[in-house]
């Protein structure tokens, strides 16, 4: 006859050891498949396991013996921006790969928040950090560094931490862009792009002026207009400039984001403007808007593989950026493929 045991909403290993028979300690190394236990004895436990419904802590498992655990944390600024979706899915497909797993947090550009989400993801002692930083000052990670945790930045350098990055290469895409609408025709150009404290709209707005410079154009004739942060504000930004009294015919979106709002506007509108996106976005083909090769995927897979690289010697000093060239798809040769 087997022993009662107590019904509880969270079945213990000592539950598991009373049905199987065996001590609480042989239980343990049954459920860890540690030496030393006959292949009776692992049937019988793991039964047993199965008959209460017992899963093994691996964690706090982990976190007994000292351990990283087997997860990563990404720390996006924005989890309702599809671009930072499409990054974790590329983390995650390159992590699945190595083993590990991947927990996200999301800090809403508010850099206090970030950093109580990055000192909450080390105290679960995770394997490493891929951060798209919203903070102002990482020298706190210094410490963090010496007790074995590895970190890689995407997307935006860290301040006051040497580091691993990923970062795509935002002053030659905005290059491309405007080479694009140059080759169209157009003279009077526009830059619409994000809050001027994220460090990649200034990196495009940067690069927006230079290379109006460079191609030639007036930059009286050129307009850049920034804090646009949602679809509804691009939207409407995109109609105030179909509506300006010197129009212009051409406009850049800086993000994800933008470009969609600035083409459901000209998408409604009789507008003659020329429009290329910076990123790539799920609606770009269908309203025939080309945009750069700024897949949000390949810049997470890119980071995963720099983290991997980084988890094998977390304190070595030799910090890589990878950069990440942009080009413009050829929307006529691609429908042509269709």
């Amino acid at each position: 006859m087997q022993p009662q045991v107590a019904t509880t909403s969270h079945p213990t290993l000592a539950d598991v050891a009373a049905i199987a028979g065996v001590s609480v300690k042989t239980a343990s190394r049954a459920i860890n498949e540690l030496d030393n236990v006959s292949p009776i004895t692992l049937e019988k436990v793991r039964k047993a396991a199965d008959l209460v419904g017992y899963r093994s802590n691996r964690i706090a498992r982990e976190l007994r013996v000292g351990a990283l655990s087997n997860l990563v944390g990404m720390v996006i600024s924005d989890l309702s921006n599809p671009f930072y979706a499409g990054m974790a899915s590329g983390v995650e497909e390159e992590l699945t790969k190595a083993g590990l797993d991947l927990i996200i947090a999301t800090a809403r550009d508010d850099g206090d928040r970030e950093k109580d989400l990055i000192e909450s993801l080390l105290e679960r002692r995770v394997r490493g950090l891929i951060i798209i930083p919203s903070g102002q000052d990482y020298s706190y990670l210094h410490i963090e560094r010496k007790r074995g945790f590895s970190f890689v930045f995407a997307d935006r350098p860290p301040a006051y931490l040497d580091a691993d990055m990923v970062l795509a290469d935002n002053q030659g895409g905005i290059s491309e862009c405007v080479s694009y609408l140059v080759a169209q025709g157009c003279t009077r150009l526009a830059l619409i792009a994000d809050k001027v404290e994220i460090w990649t709209a200034t990196e495009r707005i940067d690069g927006f002026k230079k290379a109006v410079l460079a191609n030639g154009l007036q930059a009286a004739n050129s307009k850049v207009i920034s804090g646009i942060h949602t679809t509804d504000q691009a939207e409407k930004v995109a109609h105030d400039l179909m509506n300006h009294s010197q129009p212009f015919d051409g406009v850049i979106a800086a993000n994800d984001l933008i470009a969609i709002g600035v083409g459901h506007a000209l998408a409604t509108s009789d507008a003659k403007i020329a429009m290329v996106s910076f990123d790539e976005f799920p609606s770009s083909r269908t309203l025939k808007i080309p945009t750069l090769d700024h897949d949000p995927k390949r810049l997470g897979k890119a980071a995963a593989l720099a983290l991997l690289a980084r988890i094998e010697n977390p304190t070595d000093e030799n910090f890589v950026t990878h950069t990440i060239e942009l080009n413009l798809h050829d929307l006529n040769l691609e429908s042509s493929q269709v």
